[in-house]
């Protein structure tokens, strides 16, 4: 909370036939204006930068490997297989599925969610659906989804406003492949927009 401005600053008035305005002293011009500039800095970091900052925040990018461990029984359904860089479809399975847990800055408002991957050939009956999710800090269960994505490279937008609660909540993307016969589906990266 930004905490209500008191200022600091009090012109003392130079008395007629009294007082000699001079650069040096306790009531000279230097002090005085080296006083009125330390309120104005005061004025500007305590209380004007923050309310800025908070008004116009700007969007930064997050951009992840997609480092999936197997989430489901694997005999049912496979983990992705990683590599350096990327998440591939194991050789010869339909299906893939995984999870990552995810780190969002506290405050943050969650804009989008892009998935860069391909799929040989292309185009597939393979059906992708990433998701990114919240959970309380305190559950085994009852996750809501933030944003789903089942398109290579187009951002989809949460439908509701999503703001990162760290003391709260844990946040995770699941990424869940079916179908995928003959096609070799590789996720590159998992990019998140958020302000």
């Amino acid at each position: 909370m930004i905490p209500k401005y008191v200022p600091s600053f009090r012109h003392q008035d130079w008395i007629d036939n009294e007082d000699r305005v001079q650069a040096g002293g306790e009531r000279g011009l230097n002090i005085r204006f080296h006083d009125l500039e330390a309120e104005f800095q005061t004025l500007a970091d305590a209380y004007l930068n923050p309310v800025i900052a908070a008004l116009f925040r700007e969007q930064r990018i997050l951009s992840v490997i997609p480092l999936l461990t197997a989430n489901q029984n694997a005999s049912q359904t496979p983990g992705w297989d990683v590599n350096v860089d990327a998440a591939v479809k194991p050789s010869g399975a339909t299906s893939a599925s995984g999870i990552m847990n995810v780190v969002l800055p506290d405050g943050a408002v969650i804009k989008s969610l892009t998935v860069f991957g391909t799929t040989q050939p292309s185009p597939s009956t393979a059906l992708l659906s990433v998701n990114l999710r919240s959970r309380p800090v305190t559950a085994m269960a009852g996750a809501t989804t933030v944003v789903t994505v089942q398109t290579f490279g187009a951002a989809a937008v949460p439908t509701t406003v999503t703001t990162v609660d760290n003391s709260v909540n844990k946040y995770f993307i699941e990424a869940d492949l079916t179908g995928a016969q003959s096609t070799d589906v590789t996720l590159n990266c998992f990019q998140i927009v958020y302000q």
